[in-house]
């Protein structure tokens, strides 16, 4: 696939460019300019064309796929200090702490934690993917809310 590779030199610095001007992030820019390659890769040996602006278009589906990404991100930190009503004296406000609190839950309770808030999973949804039924999800997500809670609450104290 040499008329691949060429294409690939050719327009690698100009997509990753694009990425980076709309997710202002070499690291982001550089792994959407991999995805994009990738799906490229996947047409060109299918058979079919690919042309810079068919590829501009891949770059703006995975851009829109990257902002809904962090818009989900945004809102677990929201959504997850709403449920565990954390006093706002006792956060301060770093999404950060709040992802190494959830990161330092034992793994039963920080996999429902991300299924349900970050992955925005139902809990039929995670039941399926644990193997579990829809009441025994509700139940440990019922009990990893509170070992969050009181998580969040020693690392409050911590700070203090």
């Amino acid at each position: 696939m040499s008329d691949f590779d060429a294409f690939f030199r050719e327009n690698y610095s100009l997509v990753v460019g694009v990425a980076e001007r709309r997710l202002n992030s070499l690291a982001d820019a550089e792994e959407i300019a991999a995805a994009a390659f990738r799906v490229a890769w996947q047409h060109a040996s299918a058979g079919e064309e690919i042309t810079v602006p068919w590829l501009y278009g891949v770059v703006r589906n995975l851009v829109g796929n990257e902002y809904r990404r962090r818009t989900r991100q945004a809102a677990l930190v929201d959504k997850i200090e709403t449920t565990v009503q954390v006093d706002a004296d006792s956060d301060d406000g770093d999404p950060g702490n709040l992802r190494e609190v959830v990161a330092s839950l034992p793994t039963k309770h920080r996999e429902v934690i991300e299924m349900a808030y970050w992955d925005d999973l139902s809990a039929p949804e995670i039941a399926e993917v644990l193997g579990l039924s829809p009441g025994a999800v509700h139940a440990r997500l019922s009990r990893a809310r509170e070992a969050l809670r009181q998580a969040l609450a020693a690392a409050g104290g911590e700070r203090g």
